[in-house]
């Protein structure tokens, strides 16, 4: 296909959606500002039904792993922007295991939960720190979403438990049917106050997030979170899973010195 044309094609697929997206919004406005009793959804009733079958299935399970592949992007000065990879493996057993490795250009660590710790791990740094824990995975994550400590994809395991993706969002619509590493996948669309993000779910009896991409508006660049996840269903889990061993020569950091081992979330994440 002729390289313009195809260009040509995108534009117009991403304004139909973005008009898709802003009608829920523009029809919500008006409904408030008019008094009227009814009030319009923001999110499309086959989007819904796609999130609804997602949540259902993710809470469903009691254990399970996945290793996600992400970039995320840096804006620097005069508005370069760098791309960073990264790799994180998670394995999950409720109410209250998780052990989590992640590699990454920035910066790689470990974090490991069993109910009553939460130790984090920087190899780069051979530092460690271990505070106490909620005793469910649930009250952990909210936790850590509120100190704004950052865990790979910790919007999966919060959908995964007590969360609504969708909570508060402008507008919300199914894109359509694509696949994803031979996987077909429901698109779906979405926009916050200041945030685009998409994910793509995969249709069948195993409605899992295959991937997801969020876009920072208002930010020079346009920056973008991206990460596509490969399951496990039944992962192998024993009793040193959710232990953490201290390596060799590893040093113990007070709690409130974590921002010395860069895991704090950066800023627009």
């Amino acid at each position: 296909m002729n390289i313009t044309k195809c260009k040509n094609i995108r534009m117009v697929l991403l304004s139909a959606i973005m008009l898709a997206l802003a009608a829920p919004l523009a029809a919500q406005e008006k409904s408030s500002t008019d008094n009227a009793p009814e009030r319009s959804s923001a999110v499309s009733p086959e989007a819904q039904a796609v999130l609804d079958r997602m949540t259902t299935y993710l809470k469903s399970l009691k254990s399970f792993s996945f290793h996600s592949n992400t970039t995320r992007d840096e804006v620097v000065a005069f508005g370069f922007k760098l791309q960073h990879n990264e790799s994180s493996t998670i394995i999950v057993k409720k109410p209250n295991g998780l052990r989590s490795k992640v590699s990454g250009d920035i910066r790689d660590r470990t974090f490991v939960y069993n109910g009553k710790n939460l130790v984090m791990y920087s190899p780069d740094d051979n530092v460690y720190t271990r505070a106490p824990a909620p005793d469910t995975l649930g009250k952990l994550i909210g936790g850590l979403l509120n100190a704004g400590i950052e865990l790979p994809t910790i919007d999966v395991l919060y959908h995964a438990h007590t969360g609504n993706i969708a909570e508060g969002v402008r507008g919300g619509i199914l894109v359509g049917e694509t696949t994803i590493e031979n996987v077909v996948c429901d698109h779906l669309a979405f926009r916050d106050t200041d945030t685009d993000w998409q994910i793509w779910v995969e249709q069948g009896s195993r409605p899992l997030l295959r991937k997801l991409v969020i876009t920072t508006r208002y930010e020079v660049g346009d920056p973008q979170y991206q990460t596509t996840l490969h399951w496990d269903l039944n992962p192998k889990i024993d009793s040193k899973t959710f232990k953490f061993s201290v390596p060799k020569g590893a040093s113990e950091i007070p709690f409130a010195d974590i921002a010395s081992i860069n895991v704090a979330a950066p800023s627009g994440e």
